[in-house]
């Protein structure tokens, strides 16, 4: 009977951290821009009112940087629209930072994936000097 009882509470155990796990991972914090067929894509200019930045600022970045690789750091409104529209935009929440990675696709047939990163304001930003309360450029990698 021990024996038995034993064996329950083992393969209960086991059920109960296999659904925990399951549960966990389903939460997961990365959201993927998805467009249905005939729905429009995510484009520079309305991606740049999500970020605080203007038309305006897109099409300046288009006619006098296009397709330059950015330095690490510059900030989103210098950037947003160097590389065309995106094809994709994948948005992370990780640890006190948010994480931005837009993948752009040129005719050439390279593709161009830029990765911005939003420090929160918190305690152990501000101590490890983080740039808080601003979208900056943390890459930019292109394939040849």
């Amino acid at each position: 009977m021990r024996h038995f009882i034993r064996t329950i509470s083992l393969a209960t155990a086991a059920i109960v951290s296999l659904a925990a796990c399951s549960h966990l991972h389903r939460q997961d914090s990365t959201t993927y821009s998805v467009t249905p067929a005939g729905s429009n894509a995510p484009t520079a200019a309305r991606l740049a009112g999500d970020y605080g930045c203007t038309a305006q600022q897109v099409s300046d970045n288009w006619l006098t940087a296009r397709l330059e690789l950015a330095q690490p750091g510059t900030p989103m409104c210098r950037i947003l629209g160097r590389y065309g529209d995106p094809i994709s935009v994948a948005k992370n929440n990780i640890a006190n930072m948010q994480l931005v990675s837009m993948l752009h696709r040129q005719p050439n047939g390279r593709y161009y994936n830029a990765t911005f990163v939003y420090y929160d304001d918190t305690k152990i930003n501000r101590q490890l000097n983080r740039p808080v309360g601003k979208w900056l450029l943390d890459r930019v990698t292109v394939t040849r």
